[in-house]
């Protein structure tokens, strides 16, 4: 496992990315934000922008490897940016996501406000030009996929559509007390696209969810159950095709596809037969994440 650390990092050290613009905030504790252009980028165009939110103790260099969009920016012409979350006591990259995760020293960073501040500055950047403001999206892994969630669901950024990878959201609100588990009480009624990927072996965000009395958050099937809600789907979860080879850390055809139907945005979700909370996904799936965003 150390060597294949190792040999992630060598690999996310190195750009993929064609161009890039870095960004700096007025605030000291903040990293510049590098923003990664297409090749054939022209400030004169309008372009999708996409956001990867990395994981606790992750890092913006470890979430360009471990989705690896930068194989197909020049393919589907999309801005990227990958920040890095403020780092907590224990030195890990955190985000603020929700009740359960991750501000554990409670430093109330609002981390919502710091995605929409970059959104902003992306979007007045004179090197950037011009942003799609009808197609912001969000990719987040754990932590950073509870930050998706909770953006989503604001009416601060308009988001497009979201993937969310080995994580949820809160089933237990500021005071400890339960709360619906078929709500996710967004700030608005706007449909949003879903895609939910989670293997059934996670013990960090258990697929059938956590709650010790005290914090909780939903497991994947509940997490779907709430976005089909949101978005009108009157019919549950179908299977939709053979199983695929989604991760290179479960041999064979491990992962299956469904998706809700008759909904008023789709609802996805790829279950990781055997897949555990971390794994790196191969470039044909990274390849259906993006058909299912900018489609």
């Amino acid at each position: 496992m150390k060597n294949l650390l190792i040999l992630i990092l060598m690999f996310a050290s190195s750009s993929i990315f064609a161009k890039s613009v870095t960004l700096t905030f007025n605030d000291s504790v903040r990293k510049d934000v590098k923003v990664e252009l297409p090749r054939k980028f022209d400030k004169k165009d309008k372009w999708p922008l996409i956001i990867s939110l990395h994981g606790y103790g992750g890092t913006s260099r470890l979430q360009n490897y471990y989705i690896r969009l930068g194989a197909f920016q020049n393919d589907f012409g999309f801005v990227y940016a990958a920040p890095d979350g403020l780092k907590d006591s224990n030195g890990k990259g955190y985000w603020n996501a929700s009740e359960f995760c991750c501000d554990f020293d409670n430093s109330q960073v609002n981390d919502l406000e710091f995605i929409k501040n970059l959104v902003e500055s992306i979007k007045n950047s004179d090197q950037i030009g011009r942003i799609d403001t009808d197609k912001i999206f969000l990719i987040g892994y754990s932590n950073g996929a509870f930050l998706a969630s909770t953006i989503a669901c604001s009416s601060e950024i308009n988001i497009a559509g979201i993937v969310t990878i080995s994580g949820t959201s809160d089933l237990r609100n500021p005071m400890g007390e339960l709360v619906d588990e078929n709500q996710l009480n967004c700030e608005h009624q706007r449909p949003i696209p879903v895609l939910h990927v989670h293997g059934d072996a996670d013990t960090t965000i258990a697929y059938d969810g956590f709650d010790n009395g005290r914090t909780a958050h939903v497991g994947a099937m509940a997490q779907l159950k709430r976005w089909g809600i949101h978005n009108g789907c009157d019919e549950g979860l179908v299977k939709i095709e053979s199983a695929i080879n989604a991760t290179n850390f479960v041999k064979g055809k491990e992962t299956q596809h469904f998706e809700m139907k008759n909904c008023l945005a789709p609802v996805e979700h790829f279950k990781v037969q055997g897949g555990v909370h971390f794994g790196i996904y191969k470039k044909s799936f990274t390849k259906r994440i993006l058909n299912f965003l900018l489609d």
